[in-house]
């Protein structure tokens, strides 16, 4: 079953003890596809984004990696960039997730963030990196691969 989610775009706040509230439209739409759980784990590495999926999608990605050579250098880059950070986090009651403190440092998550959805893929952000470095880069690359069709 694949994960439906809302198109969402979120400015959020890290609380003093590392929980962020999850927009409503975002909790309702796990809800009612009995997700209260995500495995998150940080997406293109270093002070770059945090990504949350199904604990399910993220065992798939593991499969999918695991099944290849084992010196095969992107089942290898897997392992070192994706696998080594993943966590699996809680929604509680409230509708609160803790960010790990791991992922906090890694990903330089501070204060003000920002949470998008596309699809199932869900990512949050450091918001000041979002919209001085991952934005315009992703909507820069969109541009010129548009251009490249015409």
């Amino acid at each position: 079953m694949l994960l439906f989610l809302p198109s969402l775009n979120a400015e959020l706040t890290l609380d003093p003890k590392g929980r962020v509230m999850v927009p409503r439209a975002l909790r309702d739409a796990l809800d009612l596809q009995g997700v209260s759980k995500l495995v998150a784990y940080a997406n293109g590495g270093p002070r770059r984004g945090l990504a949350l999926c199904r604990i399910e999608d993220f065992q798939a990605m593991q499969k999918q990696h695991q099944k290849g050579d084992l010196m095969d250098p992107r089942s290898r880059l897997f392992a070192l960039a994706i696998a080594s950070t993943a966590q699996t986090i809680s929604i509680d009651n409230v509708g609160r997730m803790l960010i790990p403190p791991p992922l906090r440092t890694l990903l330089g998550l501070e204060r003000e963030l920002f949470l998008f959805t596309a699809g199932s893929w869900i990512e949050l952000w450091d918001r000041a990196r979002w919209e001085a470095e991952a934005y315009p880069a992703a909507a820069q690359m969109w541009m010129t691969s548009m251009a490249s069709l015409r």
